[in-house]
This record gives C-alpha cells, structure tokens and sequence, in this order.
C-alpha cells in the first residue's frame, strides 16, 4: 500500500521529469537564431539599400567598383564597395541619408573617417554581425553633368501672409515678377533683404500714370513712362514683355522695344521661359520632371510659374536637387550674362 509521504515523492519526481524533458524539447526543436534572420538586414538588402542610395544621389556606375575581402570570425561579408565621390556631394550627406534608411534597433551604424587622403569607410552590422563594408573616396576628377535651373515666380506679391514669407524663406535666389506701379517700388527692392531677385513684366496691367505704357500714348509719353521703369526699378535683373498682350499686338510696341533697347535694357519676351501651368498635378510634376532630366537643349532651364505651382513640384525639386541639379539665380544665367555683354 503506497503511503501518502511516498505518493508525495512519485508526484515530485514525476513534476521532475516532466520538465526535464520540456526543456530538451524546447533546446532541441526550438529554431536556432542565424544570420539570416528575418528581423535583420541581410548582406544583399543592406547592398540594395546604400546603391539605392547612391542613385538618388547621382552617382553614376562608373564610379563604383568593389573589391573581395576576407575578415576573421565574419562569414556574412565578401567584399568591400569602394565609390568615388564628386566633390560638390558632402560625404556626410550621403551617410546621413543611408544611416536613416537602415538604422532601427537591432542594427549598429558605424562610420570611421580616415585621415589619409579624406576617405571615409562605412560599416554596418547587423545583430552584431558586420554586412556591409563602403569606402567612400573624393574625387575632383569627377563631375554631376547636370543641369542648372533658374526659377521666375509670376504671382509673388498676390499671395497671402503665408505664402508670402513661405516664399521668402525657400534657400535659393529665386525671383519674382514686378508689374510696375508706386507701391511695389519698395516691396522689389526689400526682395534683397531676402537673397531674392527679380523681373520687371511689361504688360496692360501698367495703371499708374508715371509708369503706363498705353498703346494710344504719344511716343514722348511712352518714351517718359520707359524712363521712369527703368529708374524706379534699377534692381530688375530682366525687363520682359508679356506677348499676349494688348501692347506687344499694338503699333506702337516696335518704338516701346527700341526705347528699352536704347537704355540698354532690352526686352525679353516671356516665352523665353518654360512655363510650368497646369491644373493637373501629375501632368504639371511630368513636365517639370521632363525639362530638368533633358539634356538635349540647353543645361540652364529658367522656369515661369506660380508659386502654387512650385508647391506641387516641390518634392519632385529636392528629388532632382539631390541628384545634382543645381539651382542657381537668375543673374547667373546664359541669358542674363547675354543681354549683358550684348549691352556693353
């Protein structure tokens, strides 16, 4: 007969055993953690990522090579990347924009700069162990052959407060357009204050007497009206005309032209612009994106649009930046330095 004292010992045993085996049950069958794991970045992802990466910056295939390496103790990586960098591209962009596409929390971000020569090595591990291997080299030999584009917004002083200072604060020398009139003598010439510059539009909405340009006019008072813009509006960096106006289509435009001609300030005609005008975003982001990846014309674009406009465009402007365009100001154009020199 089986005691209470010997049943509690059988049960204790029992309880024993039972976990005995659970636990080599669960070390035997539970799936063993590897390099391979699904919650981290393999050696192809992370290669993906940062080529990715270079894409977006305009690094071109030529300048990237690797070479095979072998490091003690880690198995996971075989080569080592080696990209040449232009030298308008900071290094530490680059890294900073690779860092934030693969740094989560089970993944380590190390970059050691070299001090020969200004190489920069990157490497990446992964639960500890290491996937990727960059060395990063400047390079002045190599060049972005993008394009440089110039930007006219047509309705800067139409906007609300908010657009307004919205505009002021973009971080390039962009420029508006100036009809002329009393009040916007001084709102042009404080555009300067904001490293903005701007254009002087001829056209029939010209209604303050000192300036208006009135097809019907005698020529002594179209050729006084021409000195006054050109005196109160010494800043512009361009006069141009609107050519769908009243004006332009009038007989007496040939004498208008001549008389800017004669002060050295000649004309230009707005088409001399791409206009960027549509009420389709798709189609307006399409046809910027067209313009700025052309090579076949000439490298300096110049685009005429609103600012609502731009700010459809915007992402698509630092995606284009970022690849190398640069964005440069209106006096720096061909067209500019042209009118100039043609002047002289």
């Amino acid at each position: 007969m089986i005691t209470k004292q010997k049943l509690t010992k059988y049960l204790f045993a029992l309880t024993v055993l039972l976990l005995i085996v659970d636990v080599s049950i669960d070390f035997i069958y539970k799936p063993k953690k590897n390099k391979s794991s699904e919650s981290e970045f393999s050696c192809a992802q992370l290669d993906s990522i940062f080529y990715n990466v270079l894409d977006e910056f305009g690094i071109e295939s030529q300048w990237i090579s690797y070479i095979k390496i072998k490091i003690a103790d880690e198995d996971s990586i075989q080569k080592k990347i080696i990209v040449k960098i232009p030298e308008d591209l900071p290094i530490p962009v680059i890294i900073k924009d690779f860092q934030e596409k693969v740094e989560n929390d089970i993944t380590s971000f190390v970059s050691e700069e070299k001090k020969i020569y200004g190489t920069t090595e990157i490497r990446i591990y992964s639960n500890e162990y290491l996937k990727l291997v960059v060395e990063l080299i400047p390079d002045n030999k190599i060049v972005r052959n993008r394009n440089e584009l110039s930007f006219i917004i047509s309705n800067v002083f139409e906007l609300n407060e908010k657009d307004f200072n919205e505009f002021l604060s973009i971080p390039y020398k962009f420029s508006a357009t100036v009809i002329p009139s009393d009040d916007m003598i001084l709102l042009a010439q404080n555009l300067k204050n904001y490293s903005k510059e701007y254009i002087v539009l001829i056209n029939d909405d010209i209604k303050d007497s000192q300036f208006e340009l009135n097809f019907k006019s005698h020529k002594e008072v179209l050729r006084n009206s021409i000195k006054n813009i050109i005196s109160a509006f010494s800043e512009a960096q361009l006069f141009c005309i609107d050519e769908t106006s009243k004006l332009f289509n009038s007989t007496v435009y040939n004498f208008i032209r001549d008389e800017f001609q004669k002060r050295k300030r000649p004309l230009v005609p707005l088409s001399e612009f791409i206009h960027l005008n549509s009420d389709d975003e798709v189609e307006l982001i399409s046809k910027f994106k067209f313009y700025v990846e052309d090579t076949t014309m000439s490298k300096q674009k110049i685009f005429y649009l609103p600012y609502e406009n731009f700010t459809k465009i915007r992402s698509e402007f630092d995606r284009m930046r970022k690849k190398g365009n640069k964005v440069i100001s209106l006096s720096s154009t061909q067209l500019f330095k042209g009118l100039i020199k043609n002047d002289k």
